[in-house]
Formats: structure tokens, C-alpha cells, sequence
């Protein structure tokens, strides 16, 4: 546990440390800004646990939306494992616990400036970094600025140190100015040190010298367009940002923002991190914000925050576009011309999971800033993503700030689709009654406002309820009159999902042949359409009505291709399904060792996403199992 104030270089020293014994933990590395002392919230402990257990080879849609589960799975794969994890930035020992490894040969190394003794009971030991003694501060400035300036002004270098107040960060940044510009003399940074007195509470250390000084100095040697674009980069609420992304907050283009960016890296301002992205210390950010609230209006401050939520409002539909083209939407970006390029579908999909962190905390920030309209469009944006790689905790969040964003603008039909996709998250957790709740009212809305394809989405999410419940009379009415909602509206797509949905009705109430006949046709229109997420969870379907009808052989072919697909599209969830119907197959086969197989399978996945399934799935293979042994003894089984 590495305590000490900010700027005094725990982080460097932590990773200066772990560079040296790492070859002594070959099973890897892990680390994470727990952003515990950042301009807003501290990072919750899910978050980077979904990070690690996706560094640790769990796929994204397969992390469950607990915290205890997402901490034990952690646990579960970390043991006995030699494992270094570096915490960095923490909050509070609250926030570390879920995140240390199970036990075996690991090393956490957690810097704050807290000293966090709770930490005590779970074996941690304490190392309180302070500033620099006087010859420590002189040698970083003497590797930083030269023997020779040093040499040459000896008792300028020494006073330097006393105004840096020892701490790294400031001296680093003070040195790098006078690296930069051989000529001048070390006594003319003195000189200007001195006359600086105002800080920032944030940036102050106990003998009150303020690095606000410091930041300032490396802000006032900065040309002009660089100056600004610094002080904008401030209004970011997220983790990091790439050059699109600067550009747009200050309205310049990529060869601009790419310029301004690296001279903001080099003068250590904004630290670079790989594939062209950017962050800042999170000090640094309070002080390029105030630095933007002294240089430029609430006005003008207010337009560039509304650039940034453009630019991933814009960026998200042109991957939503591209996830799922044959949608129907609400937002006005989805009519634009003018798009974002992505080069197939599983670009736009990785665009919007490494951006997801940043969305969510533009969606807040502009939230809170009244941007309401592009609020729930940005939402609508997610779509894909969500339904594709089950983001529960964000789908939700997201979801319900989007509702209030529609209530905000006085929008009933944007209302109700934020709730319809409340709902469909719902369904997705097998919350059945949360999910009539939310479709429930957006149905009300949508009736009212006469917005009938919004009226049919609601339907349809009542009927999924329905159908999961055992009400397959209730569903196929719910489902027909969506059905003919989409045939007025000239939907082909619409028709698909309803005649599958219908089919899966038919079946459940043992109308197999007619449920054939919805699935077929649902089926070639997915195939014509490239829509791999639906192709499959049709076939399964189809499989799952074969079966049932005892056309054993056809449910295996169907199946089959079910499963290549799902394992191709990296639909785990759906990638689960086949192998529980594959079971069902195995077991009227009379083939107990494959079912076995595909039960473990099925209940593998289900686990890893927490998913509702993985109880009934576990009973399956128990009894199963049960029977087996009971068959090898000779005895009844219990």
C-alpha cells in the first residue's frame, strides 16, 4: 500500500518497482486508475473488474453483472497464480477488496493518498511516500535539465527545488520547460515561481506550495491554439479521448489536432497512451479547467461541450448503422448523410466497446447539462452493443438516464422507447415483471401519441414476456397484432421477428407444424437480410420445434448450424442455447455422456455471464449425473 499527496510520484515509483521483479510473476500483469481522486466519481470496483476479467480471457458479453460474482470469478481465476495487479489511484479500502486476487503467489500493489488501514486485515503492508529529500530533487532535476545548467547555477537549482516543494510532479514539469529552451537561465523559472501564490485546493501539499504554479508555467509557454485546446480538452468527462475527439472540442481538423495534441504531450501536459489516445493526470484536469473558466464564457464553454456529445452521438449511430442496418430508429442522425466510416461490423462494434466507458460519462455530464435531445439519441446509438455483448449494469444505467432525458424534453415517443429498451433489458435478466412494467407504459405512450411502430416494440416486448411465462395464447395475440402493425407499415424485417416470435409460441403450445412454417419464413429473410444474431436465434427455435415434434435428425442439422454461427458471431448467450438443445437431443438420443458434455457446456457460459439459465441448466446436469452413478452401482437413483 503506497500512500503519499498527489504529484509526489507513487505511481512512477510503484511501476519503477514492479518493472524490476516482474519477470518473478510470469502469469501476467494488471493495472488500473481507479480515478479516486479525479473531478467526479471514483471508478466503481465493477468496472475494472469487467476490464481484468476480460484481460484474464473471459469474453465481454460473458461477465456477470454482479459485483460478488464479477469478484469471485476473479478470485477463481487468479488463484495460485504469480500475478502482479497494480491499483492505482484508489479511493477507499471499500474500493479495493473486490479487487484482489485469490490466494496463491500474487502481488497488488495499491498507491493512493489515503492511507488506507483498513487494508490491515487483508494482510497489506504500508509504504508512505513523501516528497523528495533535497539531493533526491536536485538529481531528477539535474537528469532532467543537465549537469552542466546545474553546475553553472547552483544556488538557482536549489531554490528551484525548495519552490517545486520537492514533489516530482512539479519539478518534472518545471525541468521540462528548461529542457526545452537551452537558453534560458534556471534563475528566470526561480524568478517566475516565486511571484506565483495562487493554487488550487486540489494541488496543494502540506508545506503550501502550490503545483498550480507549475501547471501554470508549462501553460503560459504554450502558443496560443495550443493554449486552447488544452483548456477545452478539460470539459472531457472520460477516462481518455483520441484525436477526433480533441478536434471536435475545439472545432479544428485532424491534422490540427494531432499537432496540438502532441505538442500538449510533449510539454507533459497530456500523457499519450497507444492507438492515438490521449489522457490526462488527473490534477492536470482541474487545472486545465480552471484555466478554460478564466480564459472563455459559459457560452462558449457550453457550444464545445455540445461538439464533444455530437461527435459520439454522430460516431455511435454510423456504428449502430452498421451493427444492425435493418432497425428502425427515432434520432435524427440515423436520416444524416454526412457518417462516420466504419469498415464492417466488427469494427463498429469494437469502436463502441472501447468507447463505452467514455459514453457513459458524456451521457451523464451532458445529462446534467440539459443536452437532453442528444441524451436519449446517444442511447438509442447503443443499441447494438448492448443487445450483442449484455452490458447489463450500463444498458440499465444508460437506459434510465435516457428516460429522464425524453421526460426532460417533453417527448412521449422518445420516452417510450427509452422504456421499451429498459424493458428488453429486463427480459434479457428474466426480470418478467420489470419488464411488463416498462412495456406497459411505453405501450401507454405510444398509443397516445399514435406512433404505431413504436407501438408494436412494446407489444413485442409484452409478448416475450408472455411467451417466457407460459402464456402462449396471450403471446400469439400480443405477437399477430405487432405482426400487422409491421405488414401496414410496410416492415418486412418487423414481419421476420414477429413470425419467429409467433413460431416460438406456436410451439410452446405444441402447433409445431404451423410454427415450422413462421420460423422458415422468418429464417430466409434473416439469411437475405446478413443478419447472423437473428439467423441463429431462429434456428434454435426451429431446432427446439423439431425436437419437440420428435423430428430428432432435423433438429440435429439445424442445431448444428445454429451453433457454427453463434461461435462465429461471438453471440455467447446464444452459443449456450444450442448446447442446452443439443443435450436435449443427446438425452432422447439415449446418449448420457454427450449430454453430459453439452450441459456442461451450456451451464460454462451461462455462469460466466450470470445469467438466470445457469440454474436450471446446473439441476439438469446434477440430476443427470445423479443417474449416471446410480446406473454404474446398480441402485435406484434418489
Amino acid at each position: 500500500m503506497i500512500s503519499g499527496p498527489g504529484g509526489v510520484g507513487k505511481t512512477t515509483l510503484g511501476l519503477h518497482w514492479l518493472n524490476q521483479i516482474r519477470d518473478e510473476y510470469a502469469d501476467g500483469q494488471l493495472f488500473v486508475d481507479l480515478h479516486g481522486f479525479s473531478d467526479g466519481r471514483p471508478m466503481p470496483p465493477s468496472e475494472p473488474l469487467e476490464r481484468f476479467l476480460r484481460a484474464l480471457g473471459i469474453p465481454a458479453e460473458s461477465v456477470p453483472i454482479d459485483l460478488d460474482e464479477q469478484a469471485a470469478l476473479f478470485r477463481s481465476l487468479t488463484a495460485g497464480r504469480r500475478l502482479i495487479t497494480m491499483l492505482d489511484n484508489a479511493a477507499s479500502a471499500a474500493q479495493v477488496r473486490p479487487l484482489l486476487p485469490g490466494p496463491g503467489p500474487a502481488l497488488v500493489v495499491v498507491t493512493s493518498r489515503r492511507r488506507m488501514s483498513g487494508l490491515v486485515m487483508e494482510g497489506a503492508r504500508f509504504f508512505d511516500v513523501n516528497p523528495l529529500h533535497e539531493s533526491g530533487a536536485v538529481e531528477l532535476l539535474h537528469h532532467i535539465v543537465g549537469a552542466e545548467r546545474i553546475a553553472a547555477e547552483q544556488s538557482e537549482a536549489m531554490s528551484l527545488v525548495a519552490l517545486c516543494g520537492r514533489l516530482p510532479l512539479a519539478l518534472c514539469a518545471s525541468g521540462a520547460r528548461l529542457a526545452a529552451r537551452r537558453r534560458w537561465p534556471i534563475a528566470r523559472v526561480v524568478g517566475e515561481l516565486t511571484d506565483e501564490t495562487r493554487r488550487l485546493s486540489a494541488l496543494s501539499v502540506e508545506d503550501d506550495v502550490s503545483v498550480q504554479a507549475v501547471f501554470d508555467l508549462s501553460y503560459q509557454a504554450l502558443p496560443e491554439d495550443a493554449a486552447r485546446l488544452y483548456g477545452l480538452l478539460g470539459l472531457h468527462p472520460g477516462a481518455d479521448f483520441d484525436t477526433a475527439v480533441a478536434g471536435a472540442l475545439a472545432y479544428i481538423g485532424h491534422d490540427e489536432s494531432a499537432r496540438l495534441l502532441d505538442m500538449l504531450a510533449d510539454a507533459n501536459l497530456l500523457e499519450e497512451g497507444s492507438e492515438d489516445r490521449y489522457s490526462f493526470h488527473d490534477l492536470v484536469r482541474l487545472h486545465a479547467r480552471g484555466k478554460l473558466a478564466e480564459t472563455t464564457s459559459g457560452d462558449e464553454r457550453q457550444a464545445a461541450f455540445a461538439r464533444l456529445v455530437d461527435r459520439y452521438l454522430q460516431t455511435a449511430v454510423s456504428a449502430d448503422i452498421a451493427i444492425m442496418p435493418g432497425r428502425w430508429h427515432l434520432g435524427a442522425y440515423y436520416e444524416a448523410e454526412r457518417r462516420i466510416s466504419f469498415p464492417d461490423r466488427a469494427a463498429a462494434l469494437a469502436w463502441l466497446e472501447l468507447e463505452l466507458g467514455n459514453i457513459m460519462a458524456v451521457l451523464r455530464a451532458a445529462h446534467r447539462k440539459g443536452l437532453h435531445e442528444a441524451v436519449w439519441q446517444t442511447c438509442e446509438a447503443m443499441w447494438g452493443l448492448f443487445l450483442l455483448h449484455k452490458h447489463y449494469r450500463q444498458w440499465i444505467e444508460a437506459h434510465e438516464i435516457g428516460v429522464a432525458a425524453a421526460r426532460a424534453c417533453g417527448d412521449p415517443v422518445a420516452q417510450a422507447r427509452m422504456l421499451e429498451a429498459l424493458g428488453f433489458a429486463y427480459l434479457n435478466l428474466k426480470d418478467f415483471d420489470a419488464a411488463r412494467h416498462h412495456h406497459d407504459l411505453a405501450l401507454r405512450l405510444e398509443e397516445e401519441a399514435d406512433h404505431p411502430i413504436g407501438e408494436a416494440s412494446a407489444l413485442e416486448g409484452l409478448g416475450i414476456a408472455e411467451l417466457a411465462t407460459g402464456g402462449n395464447d396471450r403471446a400469439i395475440e400480443l405477437f399477430t397484432r405487432a405482426r400487422r402493425i409491421h405488414q401496414r407499415l410496410g416492415r418486412p424485417r418487423g414481419v421476420a421477428l414477429m413470425r419467429r416470435h409467433i413460431g416460438e409460441a406456436l410451439s410452446g403450445a405444441g402447433r409445431h407444424a404451423e410454427a415450422v412454417e413462421d420460423f422458415s419464413a422468418a429464417l430466409r429473410f434473416f439469411e437475405q437480410a446478413d443478419e447472423p444474431y437473428h439467423q441463429a436465434r431462429t434456428l434454435t427455435s426451429l431446432a427446439n420445434s423439431h425436437l419437440s415434434a420428435g423430428r430428432l435428425d432435423d433438429a440435429d442439422d439445424v442445431l448444428s448450424r445454429s451453433l457454427l454461427i453463434t461461435e462465429r458471431s461471438g453471440a455467447r448467450h446464444e452459443q449456450a442455447g444450442v448446447h442446452a438443445s443439443l443435450a436435449h437431443l443427446a438425452a432422447r438420443r439415449g446418449q448420457g455422456g454427450v449430454e453430459r458434455e453439452h450441459l456442461h457446456k451450456a451451464l460454462a457460459i451461462y455462469t460466466e455471464l450470470g445469467a438466470p439459465q445457469a440454474q436450471e441448466v446446473g439441476d439438469r446436469l446434477a440430476r443427470t449425473e445423479r443417474s449416471h452413478e446410480s446406473r454404474d452401482r446398480g441402485t435406484d437413483p434418489p
